[in-house]
Formats: structure tokens, C-alpha cells, sequence
């Protein structure tokens, strides 16, 4: 959702000075010429903003005169970070699973159509490069995205997914309404989501999702299988640990089994 379709009242300097934060995603460092670009302002107005973000510590002058973000998001962070305490709780589920299928377990929650992976646990043997803590990708081509999904109401759906193109990253990804439909139903029958190469190719995912004591679906869990090592385990063994792991968790959240 871009900020001119968000609801309410909304401050333009403010939002401009948030979307600059938001130009770090991809870039270390970026100076005024490549800001000004990038938002289309004059020089004049993004020097203005980035000043003021610099005052504040959420962006700092590097040793060549570029910014790059500041320590202030850093500590906001591990604030944030900090009053997580399912990801605590999850934390050694994800680690038991990580040690005994030798690879990458995610973590991630949902946000307007998206997925923002809170934990990421690698074994040595297997790393899962694609992911990292804080980053999104889509939920209709990640299995942690569809595990989500499947127990959303409709109106999620309308909103945050199917109001927009269904972004191909992959030649596996699902583009259509159709197909994703009917896949969130298998998911549903099945209680598990699968990644088949729809976000990368040659990374196969198994996830599960995990509710909350209102029955809602508060977040996913996925293991991760790049190039060719999902041949080399029991399909539905492990879906069967996906869900027996994120059940644990769910209950951690006060969720009660029917």
C-alpha cells in the first residue's frame, strides 16, 4: 500500500522523510544527487529532510559525504526486538528443528500482503542466503506467506493480495487468483504450505502456520531446502515436524487444540 492510499490524515514532510529511510533498504550509502532522484524532489527539499533525519540519529554523514542510516533506527530496533517475546518463546522450537533436518528454519509474520521474517535459525550445513531478519517478500510465493493466508478471512485476501498484480518471481510463482485459490485450499485440507521454487529457484520450503488464543494466525514457520536437498528427506515426515513444531508454539500463544 503506497502512503497515498493509507487512511486518514497524513503529514507530506513526514512521509517524505520516512520514504528516504525506506531508500536504505537497498543501499549502504546514497547521497543528496541519488536521493533527489529516487524521490523525485529538488536537492534542496531531500537536503532539507535528510538534514533534519541526521539531527534526530536516524541517518549519519559518512566519511565520503553520503548518508547511510543512523544509529537511533538501529536501537529502535532492538526496542522492538526486545518486546518480542514469542520470538523468545519460538526461538528453541526453530533451533530443534534447524539441528535435525541440517538446514535454514524461518520465523515470519504477516503485514498488508507481505511477510517479514523476526527469526532466521541456520545450521552450518545448509544456509538459505535469499532471507534475512527484517526483510519482506510476498506472502502468495513464500510458503510461510501461504501457510498465513490460508486462514485469513477473504476480505485479507481482497485487500492486501488480489488488489495489486500477483508479482512473478519465479517461473513456479503463482500469478493467478485462480491458482492461488485453489492452493490456499489445499494448504487449508493439509494444514501445511509448500514452496515449490516460487520465490528463488532451487529453494523448496515446507510451512506451517501458527495461531493465536483467538484461533487467528498470528505468524508462520518454515524449513528451508536449497538445490536438491529436498530429495534427500522424507516429504511427509517433515511436514508432519512443521506442524507438530508450530503447535508448540501456537499453544505457547494460548491456542487450544479442537
Amino acid at each position: 500500500m503506497t502512503i497515498e492510499q493509507r487512511p486518514g490524515t497524513t503529514i507530506q514532510s513526514v512521509a517524505r522523510a520516512l520514504t528516504i529511510i525506506k531508500c536504505f533498504e537497498d543501499c549502504t550509502e546514497l547521497g543528496i544527487s541519488e536521493l533527489s532522484e529516487q524521490m523525485g524532489l529538488s536537492k534542496s527539499t531531500v537536503y532539507g529532510l535528510v538534514n533534519t533525519l541526521a539531527v534526530f540519529g536516524y541517518l549519519e554523514q559518512s566519511e565520503n559525504k553520503k548518508y547511510r542510516l543512523g544509529l537511533k533506527l538501529f536501537e529502535l530496533g532492538n526496542v522492538v526486538r526486545g518486546r518480542m517475546d514469542i520470538r523468545r518463546e519460538a526461538h528453541p522450537w526453530c533451533r530443534m528443528l534447524a539441528d535435525k533436518y541440517r538446514t535454514t528454519v524461518h520465523l515470519a509474520v504477516p503485514s498488508e500482503g507481505e511477510i517479514i521474517y523476526i527469526d532466521k535459525v541456520d545450521d552450518t550445513s545448509s544456509v538459505v542466503v535469499y532471507s534475512q531478519i527484517g526483510k519482506r517478500a510476498p506472502m502468495h510465493c513464500t510458503g510461510v506467506g501461504k501457510a498465513i493466508l490460508a486462514f485469513l478471512p477473504q476480505d485479507y485476501l481482497e485487500k492486501f493480495v488480489f488488489s495489486r498484480p500477483l508479482k512473478k518471481m519465479t517461473d513456479r510463482t503463482i500469478t493467478s487468483r485462480e491458482k492461488l485459490l485453489q492452493e490456499l485450499e489445499t494448504v487449508r485440507q493439509k494444514g501445511y504450505a509448500v514452496d515449490d521454487e516460487e520465490i528463488e529457484p532451487g529453494l523448496h520450503c515446507i510451512a506451517a502456520p501458527i495461531f493465536n488464543h483467538r484461533r487467528q494466525p498470528q505468524m508462520a514457520l518454515s524449513v528451508s531446502f536449497p538445490y536438491g536437498r529436498l530429495w534427500d528427506i522424507q516429504w511427509e515426515e517433515t511436514a508432519r515436524d512443521v506442524l507438530y513444531y508450530a503447535r508448540q508454539i501456537s499453544e505457547r500463544l494460548g491456542y487450544i487444540e479442537d
